[in-house]
């Protein structure tokens, strides 16, 4: 279970202490709470925060979110009602410790950049650049904007429909036939545009437990582009289609 304080300039710090979570939680801060048990991320909100401490919060338990993994949820929870989630609760009486997510720190300082002591002023540079553009003349037509319909699509949008129970069952028995490589595990599968967790859910009968893996949806997902740091995507392919793309994460020993 890892702790993390919310600082004023957008930074999270580690706090490692022995002492359960809930005794270091403080009323005028806000707190990203990993639990890497139920694989959950906690943003916990001071009833005396300030709004700029709930706006990097916000900023930073996604951050956190994805340095962990898509598979985490990640759930706000506002002081005075941290009591109606009992994970939560569960989570907060145990001592800080080692997990996979790194603190958030600024490195470095902006550079700055100045002109060598012997260069011309940055205002004559200027001035002989607009004094060349303007000797620069006009050649052929000009765009009127009449030919706009060559820029347009007309091919129909397409949208992938939601892939059934039984078609989930075949693709994660059809990745299960492969061995993941050691030292990875498999986290997350994208099937056409949806995403989903890879999950274990024990079963028992008659006294014999099984584990059974089911592919279960990604509620939410961090907007934007970014690099899968820490993972190795697979491709699963048959009848010169892609039917799925798992995500291997690198497991830390």
């Amino acid at each position: 279970m890892q702790l993390f304080i919310v600082k004023g300039n957008g930074e999270a710090h580690e706090i490692k202490e022995e002492t359960p979570i809930k005794k270091l939680l403080e009323s005028n801060e806000c707190y990203v709470v990993v639990d890497d048990k139920k694989r959950n991320v906690y943003l916990w909100i001071g009833s005396n925060a300030s709004v700029r401490s709930k706006f990097n919060g916000a900023r930073i338990s996604q951050d956190i979110r994805s340095q962990v993994g898509l598979s985490y949820r990640s759930i706000s929870l506002e002081e005075a009602d941290m009591n109606k989630d009992p994970d939560f609760l569960e989570a907060i009486e145990e001592i800080p410790s080692e997990g996979f997510a790194r603190e958030i720190r600024e490195e470095g300082k902006e550079l700055e950049f100045r002109e060598p002591a012997n260069s011309p002023p940055s205002s004559r540079n200027i001035s002989k650049l607009k004094s060349r553009y303007n000797q620069i003349e006009q050649a052929g037509p000009l765009y009127t904007g009449q030919n706009d319909h060559l820029f347009t699509s007309s091919a129909p949008s397409t949208t992938t429909s939601t892939p059934t129970k039984e078609k989930l069952e075949e693709i994660i028995q059809l990745l299960d036939k492969e061995d993941i490589p050691e030292g990875f595990e498999r986290e997350m599968v994208i099937v056409g545009d949806h995403s989903y967790s890879v999950t274990e859910k024990k079963q028992s009968f008659l006294g014999k437990e099984s584990i059974e893996r089911v592919l279960e949806p990604i509620s939410t997902l961090p907007e934007g582009l970014f690099f899968a740091e820490g993972y190795a995507p697979r491709v699963l392919v048959k009848d010169q289609k892609v039917i799925a793309i798992e995500f291997l994460k690198k497991m830390n020993f």
